[in-house]
């Protein structure tokens, strides 16, 4: 790009999540869906601004401290906004989820508006999800048994945990919201069946209904609760995150989701009925509209404020890492105790 110099003035603030990795003579960094590379000369003049970009130095002062010219630091640093990774304090506050964002009321933003927003982050955060080793120790048929059946025990637990929080958003849902809570509440009531069906060809009904989820699982669901309970339009923001890795638009990503079933079945034949259940419950969701529930929601919905946006964004985030945290939970816990499934205790447990 470019260099196009319209301020020496401004807070400059780096990203929140941007990650900064050094070579030999570049710097690479990397925010969401963007990468920007720089070399020689540039790299360096960044490496030099990276202390000062906090949000509370400003660029004139940056330029000071670092004894360079203020128009060479404001080029590099409007190169820099314009890639996305850098934003500015004042008075262009950045977007949602990052730090510094304006006060309530400051500004609005459309719920059109935080639906893209929603898919740029949620797409991003995702990756760390679809990254888990889990995914590779079953489609190489390295998992265990206990982590295999884990992993269809957990997602029952999770889908049977509809019964609360979407009960709870539903209970504190505002009237714009209310209409698409309640159906998606009453069409999810009885997906848990689903699940159930499959396990059902490998452990009979009454211990599946005794069985306990992990404490991972609970925190996923309790978390859904919590957020449900303090903001129906947050929850449900969170919650589509969970919608995106069931309810797949794109090609590629269906394919990949096949992929991974049939690797899953030719390593574990005994999961043939359970993976039926998990494609009956996609089918179903699909069938039911429920990719566009969340899209439907934010064209019903009053302007967001800034404060607002940003709240839901980063309970979509908190969303990403207690999903990381349900599959490190299958991955270690059922790697370590292989009895399948887990039961409450009683007074002849040991």
């Amino acid at each position: 790009m470019e260099p196009n110099v319209k301020r020496t003035t401004g807070l400059p603030l780096l990203r929140r999540h941007a990650k900064i990795s050094h070579g030999d003579d570049h710097i690479v960094i990397q925010y969401l869906m963007e990468e920007v590379t720089l070399h020689g000369p540039t790299a360096h003049l960044f490496g030099e601004m990276l202390p000062h970009l906090d949000g509370k130095t400003a660029l004139d002062q940056v330029a000071s401290r670092i004894g360079e010219r203020p128009e060479r630091v404001g080029g590099l640093v409007e190169q820099l906004r314009r890639a996305g990774v850098l934003g500015w304090m004042s008075p262009e506050p950045p977007g949602p989820g990052d730090q510094g964002d304006q006060e309530e009321g400051a500004g609005l933003m459309t719920g059109e508006d935080f639906y893209h927003l929603h898919r740029r982050y949620g797409s991003a955060w995702l990756r760390e999800v679809y990254e888990h080793p889990l995914w590779d120790k079953i489609v190489t048929g390295r998992a265990s048994r206990a982590q295999v059946l884990g992993f269809a025990f957990e997602k029952y637990h999770y889908i049977e945990g509809a019964h609360e929080h979407m009960a709870i958003a539903a209970a504190n849902a505002t009237p714009e919201m209310m209409p698409h809570l309640a159906r998606h509440f009453i069409e999810e009531y009885a997906h848990g069946d689903i699940y159930r069906k499959g396990l059902r060809s490998l452990f009979p009904d009454d211990i599946i209904l005794a069985s306990q989820p992990l404490p991972s699982t609970r925190a996923l669901i309790n978390y859904l609760s919590e957020s449900a309970a303090r903001d129906s339009f947050a929850y449900y923001a969170g919650n589509e995150l969970l919608q995106m890795t069931e309810n797949t638009s794109g090609e590629a990503e269906s394919q990949s989701i096949d992929s991974f079933y049939q690797a899953m079945l030719h390593h574990y034949p005994y999961t043939g009925p359970i993976i039926e259940s998990f494609i009956a419950h996609t089918r179903a969701d699909q069938k039911l509209g429920h990719e566009s529930v969340f899209w439907q929601m934010c064209q019903s919905i009053p302007p967001l404020t800034r404060q607002k946006a940003r709240d839901a964004i980063n309970v979509v985030r908190s969303m990403a890492e207690h999903l990381i945290l349900f599959m490190d939970g299958i991955d270690v816990f059922y790697a370590r105790f292989p009895a399948m499934p887990r039961v409450p205790c009683s007074l002849l447990s040991e």
